[in-house]
């Protein structure tokens, strides 16, 4: 019986950092989807960096930004008394930053689909900016945003290079399923990685396949 707690820390990082990112990623799209300055542009491609950065560079930045020896990391392990370097919570943090920019890339689309003249018309009757989110913006991109969630989800638990620079790779504590495949090819452990592997490779198709569904089922809805 091969051992499944990397199977459940990847469960658990992917989770929490889905949530983390599904709630900074509608706030973002909230607040960017209808500005077009450049302040706004430049905030976008901050936000979709780690796309285009390699994982490890992006894992060398976050560990040298949550070092106990700089300002962000000591205000974590002093004030917080919540150490990141080696630790789960580095694994969530990493995970949260290199899948931010598929949720907000799929909301921030889904707002902007939205016809202005349906908001403009909301407004002259009298509707707060609230109430237009949540009661027309939110539930007319439920797509976008479910599309966003599904693929922020399989981008944390496919994670590997930025949460090994941050999170290390500690057997029981830290050990995601991307880097315990990793570590059993490097021991020659091919037949016990490959289990692991037709798990992500299972679990990538299934979200893709979803995914694809609910946009065929949206242009029959168009249709």
């Amino acid at each position: 019986m091969p051992d499944i707690t990397p199977f459940w820390i990847s469960l658990r990082v992917a989770i929490l950092s889905t949530l983390i990112v599904s709630i900074l990623g509608i706030i973002m799209a909230r607040w960017l989807y209808q500005k077009r300055g450049v302040m706004a542009r430049l905030i976008e491609s901050v936000i979709v960096l780690p796309i285009v950065l390699p994982p490890t560079v992006m894992g060398f930045m976050l560990l040298i930004i949550f070092s106990p020896k700089y300002l962000v990391g000591h205000f974590f392990s002093q004030v917080l008394h919540i150490p990141v370097v080696f630790t789960l919570t580095g694994a969530i943090i990493a995970s949260s930053i290199v899948s931010l920019p598929l949720m907000y890339q799929h909301t921030v689309q889904g707002f902007r689909s939205i016809d202005i003249k349906m908001l403009n018309t909301a407004r002259t009757m009298g509707a707060s900016e609230m109430k237009i989110f949540f009661r027309l913006i939110l539930p007319l991109s439920k797509r976008a945003v479910l599309s966003g969630i599904m693929m922020s989800f399989a981008r944390a638990i496919g994670e590997f290079g930025a949460t090994l620079m941050v999170a290390g790779y500690i057997p029981n504590k830290t050990n995601t399923l991307p880097l315990e495949i990793y570590f059993l090819v490097e021991q020659g452990k091919e037949n016990q990685a490959w289990l692991w592997v037709v798990v992500l490779v299972a679990f990538a198709i299934s979200v893709i396949g979803s995914i694809n569904l609910m946009h065929r089922e949206r242009f029959r809805e168009e249709g």
